[in-house]
């Protein structure tokens, strides 16, 4: 409510930046390093495999209608490595896959009708995906 509310108002976010109240932190330039910079964080080939597993599971659960797609696999991956250099690490683990899927996949999927009249949520599908999914060593 607050949200819709401040949008109407003075405070609204468009206004805000249009009027120049909110501060450059990083240039274009410094962006697409930290983004190119990602790549130096160590994804091993057992954790790329474990974040195809789960999305492909997203595609097979018998809850889900619609499930994620390739590219869901390389955002959640993504994800994973930015989470990882902002935790202060250059390597991914299972737990930063595990803790970004339900962010990185819900909007993806779409629930059978007939489990979402029984309450079932997506985040529920997706947290009992990651608990099936045998984590790499």
């Amino acid at each position: 409510m607050s949200l819709a509310t401040r949008t109407l108002g003075n405070n609204a976010p468009e206004r805000i930046l249009n009027a120049g109240q909110v501060a450059q932190v990083l240039t274009s330039e410094q962006l697409l390093a930290l983004r190119h910079s990602l790549q130096l964080i160590t994804l091993r080939e057992e954790l790329v495999g474990y974040a195809l597993d789960l999305v492909r599971a997203t595609r097979t659960h018998p809850s889900v209608l619609v499930g994620a797609g390739p590219r869901a696999t390389q955002a959640l991956l993504l994800a994973s490595r930015a989470f990882a250099a902002v935790s202060g690490r250059d390597y991914v683990t299972p737990d930063d896959i595990k803790g970004l899927a339900a962010a990185v996949l819900g909007h993806r999927l779409i629930l059978r009708p007939e489990f979402e009249i029984e309450g079932l949520t997506v985040e529920e599908v997706i947290r009992s995906m990651v608990e099936s999914q045998t984590v790499p060593r």
